[in-house]
């Protein structure tokens, strides 16, 4: 069976580890560089721990869903675990943040998994939809990441 979906990818900015874990921390400018947000915040607020929630609203017009995921693990500068725990799937996005010769590489791997009968059935019918949708968001909030740690540079 395909299930779970995963889906990974590399993508590379001349930010440094520190400048993209900074934009990961700084949730309230998430809306700045992910249009579908309407609003991001932490709770509770504070330097990202296991155990913190990420509250995100969409934006009418995006038609996007409104997420509450729950970080797993937080190991700064190197790995960000999120998941989302949902009546009808769970999902798990899993960054790492590798330090190149010049340049930075965020790997990024999202991962999609049906609850209950019901919900596999519909997965697998729509496997060939969900892939490609799962691949494109994960690279946008990835790609969103970059753009703003390369905008805050290195902290002060």
């Amino acid at each position: 069976m395909a299930f779970p979906l995963t889906v990974s990818q590399t993508l590379s900015t001349t930010a440094s580890p520190a400048a993209l874990w900074r934009a990961f921390e700084r949730a309230d400018l998430w809306p700045t560089v992910l249009p579908a947000l309407l609003t991001a915040r932490l709770d509770p607020p504070g330097p990202l721990a296991p155990g913190q929630v990420l509250v995100t609203r969409a934006t009418p017009e995006s038609k996007a869903s409104d997420i509450t995921a729950r970080i797993l693990a937080a190991d700064a500068p190197h790995r960000l675990t999120l998941a989302i725990d949902d009546p009808e799937y769970r999902a798990t996005t899993d960054y790492r943040i590798v330090q190149e010769a010049n340049t930075t590489d965020l790997v990024v791997t999202s991962r999609l998994e049906a609850v209950g009968f019901a919900q596999t059935v519909r997965f697998l019918l729509w496997q060939q939809r969900l892939t490609p949708m799962l691949r494109q968001s994960a690279r946008e909030r990835a790609q969103g990441l970059i753009d703003l740690a390369e905008r805050i540079g290195e902290p002060a």
